[in-house]
């Protein structure tokens, strides 16, 4: 299974596992929805009267629990969000890195980030973007909070005709648009587009903050991850909480991202825990739904027994050499073989002494 694998790639780098009661308190949702993706929540009374949800995010309450100190943890839940107009349950996966973030950490949980769309698919690309880098642009330039607001909104869209609006209304000085512009549309290998965002930086803040990102690289590369993960400044999202990397990671076969993660120390600096924190969520809905291979059969043998002329030990015996051979086997009667309230579907359908000689002339190989 795809969640034991990626279990076992987060514990080899000393991960360890996070696990989360499916409910938290209302307020701590209520108190924080610009970090959720929707504010519709699933509600309820508990018994002593305070009201509850089921959690539509992992990191909250991962953030809640810390206690202030270093911590690297991985977690395998269900949140519970609507989708498609109806609430349903998302199993998800992921990592959280909590403390002193560093250039290493952030690289490490991108990398892992990678190693763990490589255990998906042969074929992955992480898309990657610096909200620091854009905030110190946006310094730079002296926009307004609007206008900062107005223009991350276009980044989403990459809506470079609405950069010429905004000039137009004396919002952005032409050569701002310009240099935006060039932004918006940047999407390059993360080595490549360095090079380029070089000729963009318009300050020593937004500069510094791209030798930044150039350190990062040289990790990325340490990690053997660079070539996967390309530099996409129309990836965005809210300042209030994101304070630096964020990405996001597909998959060639499946139409829909399928990793997000980022960087977002203004959580815990919310709720009063002096650390930094970075991490990303797989969901593995969306992964199980388009990678999964259907099985051309139930099991690998269905063994019909008469109950009247058959020695049940021998079934017995027949079954559990099968079973140590790797085989699936189900057993049936025969007076019940075509009144089965689920039909089995099996590769080899035989009676006892069928299945006898053919574990003797073929090993049990089906």
């Amino acid at each position: 299974m795809i969640e034991q694998s990626l279990n076992a790639l987060y514990e080899t780098y000393g991960y360890r596992k996070f696990k989360l009661t499916k409910f938290e308190s209302y307020d701590l949702y209520a108190d924080n929805r610009d970090f959720l993706n929707s504010s519709q929540l699933i509600t309820f009374t508990d018994l002593d009267g305070s009201l509850l949800a089921l959690k539509p995010d992992v990191t909250l309450s991962i953030i809640k629990s810390n206690s202030g100190g270093e911590e690297k943890v991985y977690y395998n839940e269900t949140v519970y969000r609507p989708k498609d107009n109806h609430y349903r349950e998302i199993p998800q996966t992921g990592i959280e890195c909590i403390g002193n973030i560093d250039q290493y950490c952030e690289a490490e949980v991108i990398a892992l980030a990678v190693k763990s769309l490589r255990l998906v698919s042969g074929q992955i690309s992480v898309r990657l973007s610096d909200a620091a880098f854009l905030s110190k642009m946006f310094d730079a330039m002296d926009l307004s909070p609007a206008t900062r607001e107005d223009v991350l909104k276009l980044f989403n869209k990459k809506n470079t005709a609405g950069l010429g609006t905004l000039t137009k209304e004396g919002r952005l000085t032409k050569a701002s648009e310009q240099t935006l512009a060039k932004l918006m549309d940047l999407y390059l290998p993360f080595h490549e587009g360095i090079d380029v965002l070089r000729s963009y930086a318009i300050s020593n803040a937004s500069a510094q903050e791209l030798d930044h990102l150039a350190g990062l690289g040289r990790i990325l590369s340490a990690f053997g991850v660079e070539d996967s993960v390309y530099l996409d400044f129309s990836l965005v999202n809210s300042m209030d909480y994101y304070n630096g990397i964020l990405f996001q990671g597909a998959a060639a076969e499946i139409p829909f991202t399928i990793l997000s993660g980022g960087r977002y120390d203004r959580l815990p600096e919310k709720m009063g825990k002096k650390v930094g924190a970075i991490g990303f969520a797989m969901y593995l809905d969306v992964v199980t739904n388009y990678l999964h291979v259907p099985k051309n059969h139930d099991v690998d043998f269905l063994i019909y027994y008469d109950p009247e002329k058959d020695a049940p030990e021998e079934l017995a015996e027949v079954m559990e050499t099968l079973t140590e051979l790797g085989k699936k086997v189900r057993s049936i009667r025969l007076d019940e073989r075509e009144h089965m309230e689920h039909k089995i579907r099996a590769e080899r359908i035989c009676s006892i002494k069928e299945a006898r000689l053919l574990i003797q002339t073929e090993g049990g190989k089906a």
